[in-house]
């Protein structure tokens, strides 16, 4: 017997955004059902309690209001999965990624135009996140966790780190803002993050987390020598790769549907400076990062999860600790002083 459809809400202002996302949600094939739009939050916060949908989509722009505010709304009054689609806004490009901050799970990017050469891959890879997503129990990113009995300290001939990498997908981006807010300024080591996001928002969330943490945050467009104290961001659509002293932007294909990969970042990292490494990866949907993560720690790396429980979706810091992957699993609040003593005891 088929499973009985998600059902969505769409929250635009504009009709024809409205129209295109229904349209792709309710493709054949597609395990999505809109039951009900909304224009503003008035209407959304109404048709929410009227058809208690699965899932919201919601728009950062709503005439005078801003999709910020009425997410709070939402999670404050009814908590349901919310996952923002929307254009790139040029004027205030964090707007989006503060979003996250209030509840929102994810960022994604309004599908191409049903003409568009791409415009098929782009919309199964909307239904696939969205069908993901609107599963997601929120409870998980609530719930008070007990903390961790304290980790044994490391055998001596592991990596005690001087170049830092995390890896983020679902959930990640306020995670990765909380982590670098910590962190000192400046920081003993380079720092090098690849985080999943919409094409289009790499440049939007490294300047967003330059502006709320205080980091010297880059995205990487060029090779570049690494340098303690900095931050390096993955481009949105190249991988991110290590090599010698340097990372540098990678043109190969996606990995398991992601470009920039985890994975590429964990292996060129585990094949160029494995022993100075400590790799961290955090909240996300897949496998992406964990073979990467056993890479660095059999080349000698110091390696770490997000506990599980914690995470927005838990499969990617999972799958590491399932392979054996892990030397260290971290509530959300003690990454920054485990990398702080990491760095520490390397000088």
């Amino acid at each position: 017997m088929p499973s009985p459809p998600l059902t969505v809400l769409i929250v635009d202002d504009s009709a024809t955004a409205r129209a295109a996302l229904r349209r792709a949600m309710e493709a054949p094939g597609s395990p999505l059902r809109v039951v009900a739009e909304a224009r503003n939050g008035d209407e959304a916060l109404e048709r929410l309690e009227a058809v208690r949908p699965d899932l919201v989509t919601m728009d950062v722009h709503l005439g005078r209001e801003d999709g910020v505010e009425l997410t709070a709304r939402i999670m404050a009054a009814r908590p349901v999965p919310v996952v923002v689609v929307t254009s790139l806004s040029v004027s205030e490009p964090g707007l989006a990624f503060r979003a996250m901050e209030a509840g929102a799970l994810d960022v994604l990017a309004r599908p191409v135009a049903a003409t568009h050469p791409d415009y098929e891959d782009a919309r199964r890879r909307l239904v696939r996140v969205l069908g993901a997503l609107a599963t997601v129990p929120l409870v998980t990113r609530r719930r008070a966790v007990p903390p961790l009995a304290p980790a044994s300290a490391p055998p001596p001939t592991r990596a005690q780190g001087g170049l830092v990498l995390l890896g983020a997908s679902t959930g990640g981006p306020p995670l990765l803002q909380s982590i670098l807010r910590e962190l000192p300024r400046p920081f003993g080591a380079p720092v090098v993050i690849v985080q999943h996001v919409a094409q289009g928002f790499g440049v939007a969330l490294g300047q967003w987390l330059r502006e709320t943490t205080g980091q010297l945050v880059e995205v990487v467009q060029q090779p570049t020598l690494l340098q303690p104290g900095r931050v390096y961001l993955a481009p949105d659509d190249a991988h991110l790769e290590l090599v010698g002293s340097g990372v540098r932007p990678g043109v190969g294909p996606p990995r398991g549907f992601h470009r920039p990969s985890i994975d590429v970042l964990f292996e060129t990292a585990a094949r160029a400076l494995p022993r100075s490494a400590v790799g961290v990866l955090l909240t996300g949907m897949g496998e992406d990062g964990a073979a990467g993560l056993a890479a660095l720690r059999a080349a000698g790396a110091f390696t770490v999860a997000q506990e599980p429980s914690t995470c927005v979706v838990s499969s990617m810091p999972a799958s590491a600790i399932r392979r054996g992957a892990v030397d260290e699993v971290l509530l959300p609040g003690q990454v920054a002083a485990g990398l702080v003593r990491r760095i520490h005891l390397a000088r």
